[in-house]
């Protein structure tokens, strides 16, 4: 259980008061610390968020954090993100400053964009690699949200859990002048009870986006929601979001169709019903009349643990590890091409150091000695699966405890050079992760959902219990 250091107090996440003492050590300026590594520490802040008191990182501190500690971060030679650092995000202070490489409004006579901002290998025609596209800005806003790392035993998520992590990951970072907050639409969770005030929220929401803003045209928002339906409709299509049942939001024909060319494998995947949901990210406009209109989209298929995967092959990983109750990554691609070499998974339970794990797709462009050269190149240890060769999963390296890193004596390696075959990129800061104080995600039943909610104040407990 994750412990912090407050003044002379050490709490811990599970204590019905932890909300609490983070509200007054927040007044009192006190600075909480992490003693996941001991009795030294690894500082912390408290951030306020929409009346909550959260508990994240300082910048620059991810790596000093133990492995298995909510606040650790990841190696940057493995993850696509590392690539944007410095031009499509950059730390100031207290926010992050994201580039797009694609429009959050439209004048009032522009067309809307010619492509559906295709995810992997062609954004679009104009894309900038180096700025943030669709694609890579969900993968960003789902590693900030925490909805990447999979903590292991008693581990629940819902579309409750989701819409808030997100909301938090939002916090502090801006586009342009504006914060993202201000242009994110993330559906509420739906209930029958109260479906008049949340349409009433929404329908106030998009009014002040209504129709033409004089010179500065059309606004946009950019949505993150559940697909349930794609379903035509007249000369287009209505796309219909789990959560939204009485807002569907149109797709012209020439979308829809660049949706099936550039999408096709996770349509597929959504069709052919496989385990797990379909998240479509996308700008939109909403027309004089109210409704919503999208503009460009990218979709993104996640499990029923809502860690992304894109093909049985990794669904089949990400179920025997959420089995056997271990604690992992996904990494994400972020702008990378599918052919460059790069982990699937990182194993965070091995001992001091995490386990890379590469599962080759059947079908996939990446040369397998170019995987199997990078993989070794690294300094971390790795694990291969190549499902052409061996159908059934070969045997995972297994749960190592944690050693004091004052005491502990590296492993002896029989892979490695020690250099890295990823270029040598400039350190992540880290001060912008998910909080480590993340309530459990409320029950499905309404009459759950109220009883939790009535004694959320006294049940705040982390995402990591």
């Amino acid at each position: 259980m994750a412990r912090y250091s407050i003044g002379q107090a050490t709490v811990s996440p599970d204590q019905p008061d932890f909300e609490q003492m983070l509200q007054s050590a927040y007044n009192s300026k006190l600075r909480p610390n992490c003693l996941c590594l001991g009795a030294s520490g690894v500082p912390m802040y408290i951030s306020q968020i929409n009346g909550r008191f959260w508990l994240k990182r300082m910048p620059d501190t991810g790596r000093q954090h133990a492995t298995g500690c909510a606040s650790w971060e990841m190696p940057e030679e493995f993850s696509g993100r590392s690539d944007l650092y410095g031009s499509g995000f950059t730390y100031e202070e207290n926010e992050v400053k994201l580039r797009l490489n694609f429009p959050l409004s439209r004048r009032g006579g522009q067309s809307p964009p010619p492509t559906a901002k295709a995810n992997a290998e062609k954004p679009s025609v104009q894309a900038d690699g180096k700025r943030l596209t669709l694609r890579s800005l969900l993968h960003y806003l789902w590693d900030e949200a925490g909805l990447t790392n999979w903590p292991g035993k008693n581990a629940r998520r819902n579309w409750t859990f989701v819409n808030e992590s997100l909301t938090i990951a939002a916090d502090q970072k801006t586009v342009k002048q504006d914060n993202l907050q201000h242009y994110l639409f993330l559906p509420e969770a739906w209930t029958k009870e109260h479906r008049e005030e949340i349409a009433g929220r929404r329908r106030e929401r998009f009014a002040r986006i209504s129709g033409t803003d004089g010179k500065n045209g059309h606004q946009l928002l950019l949505v993150i929601a559940e697909v349930k339906d794609i379903e035509q409709a007249g000369m287009g299509f209505r796309t219909v979001f789990y959560h939204l049942p009485d807002c569907p939001f149109v797709m012209e024909q020439k979308l829809h169709e660049r949706l099936l060319r550039h999408f096709g494998k996770e349509m597929r995947m959504w069709t052919g019903k496989q385990p797990g949901h379909m998240i479509l990210t996308g700008t939109f406009s909403v027309s004089p009349e109210g409704t919503p209109m999208l503009e460009e989209v990218c979709l993104m298929f996640v499990s029923e643990e809502w860690i992304p995967y894109d093909n049985i092959y990794e669904l089949a990983i990400i179920q025997k590890l959420v089995a056997e109750k271990r604690t992992f990554l996904r990494i994400l691609r972020y702008n990378r091409p599918t052919a460059a070499p790069m982990p699937t998974f990182l194993l965070t339970d091995h001992g001091n150091d995490p386990v890379a794990l590469y599962v080759l797709d059947a079908e996939s462009s990446a040369d397998v000695a170019q995987v199997e050269a990078s993989a070794s190149a690294s300094s971390y240890a790795h694990w291969m699966w190549n499902p052409r060769t061996h159908g059934e999963i070969l045997p995972i390296p297994a749960v190592l405890p944690r050693t004091d890193p004052a005491t502990a004596v590296a492993p002896t390696r029989v892979s490695a050079p020690t250099t890295s075959a990823i270029p040598t990129r400039a350190t992540l800061s880290g001060g912008f992760a998910q909080p480590v104080n993340q309530p459990i995600p409320a029950p499905q039943t309404t009459a759950q959902a109220e009883t939790l909610a009535s004694a959320s104040a006294a049940s705040i407990q982390s995402r990591f219990a």
